[in-house]
């Protein structure tokens, strides 16, 4: 019992805190996740389309990019056909800033919708924080919990999103181009650069969405938080 008291709160009793080890944090919040998963529906969902976007795009342009240096004549035949063998660098520097435009714009709607929805996720638990900081939680131990909670919405989220993205992107080259033409190992090699890029943004997104929320409420008063009505 005394091991577990001292695992639990500082030793020193005039100073008395809750700490938690960071692995205990993460596994808490990892179980916040999965029992709260149909409330973070709606970040999934948002996370997961810009990445899905993002992943199939970035893909899809760097697929064509490849397709386009070959001197292949078969393959350039083939994007003749399809009416995407650019003339000039202006035509792509033209293409690749409308789709870094494109990307961006995506990425600042989906930070709005995921700011209001971690806000209304940190609002409702106002009298859950106030309970933590009345057993002695400090500010920055509540911070922790709920940004280590939005890094593993932000992964789940966005790892969803990656898988739907590879799909699109394969179904976006089937239907505008020969299939025959695109080899397996340039896909991989598009996509093992555009995943785990998209995955990582996608999860800092959510993250920075979640910084203001969380350190609001932790800035709360116990009593102000216990007294809030949801």
């Amino acid at each position: 019992m005394t091991s577990q008291k001292h695992a639990l709160f500082a030793e020193d009793a005039s100073t008395r805190r809750l700490i938690l080890p960071w692995n205990r944090a993460a596994e808490i919040c990892w179980r916040n996740v999965l029992n709260r998963r149909g409330r973070f529906l709606l970040i999934f969902v948002s996370i997961g389309v810009v990445v899905a976007f993002f992943v199939s795009t970035l893909a899809y342009q760097s697929v064509l990019a490849e397709l386009r240096r070959s001197e292949d004549v078969p393959v350039r035949a083939a994007l003749e056909r399809a009416n995407l063998l650019t003339h000039g660098e202006a035509a792509e520097k033209h293409q690749r800033d409308r789709t870094v435009w494109l990307l961006f714009l995506s990425g600042m709607l989906c930070f709005v919708g995921v700011c209001n929805t971690m806000y209304m996720s940190v609002t409702e638990r106002f009298q859950e924080i106030g309970t933590l900081k009345c057993l002695g939680a400090l500010d920055g131990f509540i911070i922790r919990l709920f940004l280590i909670e939005s890094v593993f919405v932000g992964l789940v989220g966005s790892m969803l999103g990656a898988a739907a993205g590879c799909l699109l992107m394969v179904a976006q080259l089937t239907m505008v181009l020969e299939v025959e033409y695109v080899s397996l190992a340039l896909l991989l090699r598009t996509l093992s650069l555009s995943v785990p890029l998209a995955v990582a943004g996608g999860t800092l997104l959510t993250v920075l969405a979640a910084v203001y929320p969380t350190w609001a409420a932790a800035k709360m008063k116990p009593v102000d938080a216990m007294r809030v009505e949801v």
